[in-house]
């Protein structure tokens, strides 16, 4: 039979570590979970009277909205909200898509490139991503006929932040980039059966900027293959490139990231049927007008 006494007393002792959340948190909490039920409700009401939707790993993803609501009205949304309107169509992209994807979230990070935050935590960069207040993503899958391509062919997500803080992205893609322009990556492959310790360098760059709405940037990461340290013979296969297209207009910020395989190879010419950076720039450029109808200033 346990003893009372001292079960008691490790209880005490227990609750005394839990950290309660302070009266302003759990208000805030409510506040989300209410808007979250209401939000939910909404788009169960329009999945009965439209009849239609999809869903992908079990996320519901929202029909089109009724026709009220269009790129022309935006006083149908509440400002807070981000409506689909506001992220590129896929006739706004110049590649082949197939189906597209998406979710809305709360209270999100901002995320540009996983890798070079991966980079700045390890030297050191005093720099956090602003939490946005609501955001929406999608996912412009590739054709189930292009056999030779994986991944998706475009993914973007758009993220309404408080005042100020929009800025705050842009700051912090240039404290990443000062000590992390480039970076040994360690890490291990297994060749002929066996597990060797490799080396991939990662290179960034800003090659165009200011090209679209209040602020804009094209962030272009180079992988270069990884190599053995110690021989430096190259162990995979060639040098991979990813875009990020951040585009900022009022309270809004996108966040749009392209494959390399989508891209012109500027090198050896192996795909002259690319996107090159005037395509990349147009692109961003379509982007901020579909953010201007629903930002905060507006254009």
């Amino acid at each position: 039979m346990r003893d009372e006494p001292r079960f008691v007393e490790q209880l005490h002792r227990d609750l005394r570590d839990v950290r309660w959340p302070e009266p302003a948190e759990i208000r805030a909490r409510a506040r989300r979970r209410s808007r979250r039920t209401s939000v939910l409700a909404a788009v169960a009401v329009l999945v009965v009277a439209s009849g239609s939707a999809y869903a992908v790993n079990g996320r519901p993803v929202p029909p089109a909205p009724p026709a009220a609501v269009t790129a022309g009205s935006p006083v149908a949304v509440t400002p807070a909200e981000i409506p689909q309107e506001a992220l590129l169509r896929p006739v706004d992209v110049p590649l082949k898509t197939g189906a597209l994807l998406g979710e809305s979230g709360l209270a999100e990070p901002v995320r540009i490139d996983p890798v070079l935050e991966a980079c700045g935590r390890e030297r050191g960069v005093p720099s956090a991503a602003p939490t946005s207040r609501y955001s929406r993503s999608q996912t412009l899958l590739r054709l189930k006929e292009d056999a030779t391509a994986r991944g998706p062919a475009l993914t973007q997500d758009v993220y309404r932040l408080d005042p100020g803080q929009g800025r705050l992205v842009f700051g912090m893609v240039g404290l990443l980039l000062n000590p992390c322009a480039e970076w040994q990556l360690a890490g291990s492959a297994f060749l002929g059966g066996r597990q060797v310790a490799t080396v991939a360098t990662h290179r960034w760059e800003t090659p165009v900027s200011g090209f679209a709405g209040d602020q804009s940037v094209l962030l272009s990461h180079a992988s270069l293959a990884p190599r053995d340290p110690r021989s430096g013979k190259v162990l995979a296969a060639a040098t991979s490139v990813e875009v990020t297209l951040l585009v900022r207009v009022g309270d809004l910020v996108t966040v749009i990231a392209l494959k390399g395989d989508v891209l012109r190879d500027t090198v050896d010419g192996a795909r002259p049927q690319g996107l090159g950076y005037a395509d990349l720039t147009t692109l961003g450029e379509t982007a901020a007008r579909r953010l201007c109808p629903w930002a905060n200033p507006g254009c």
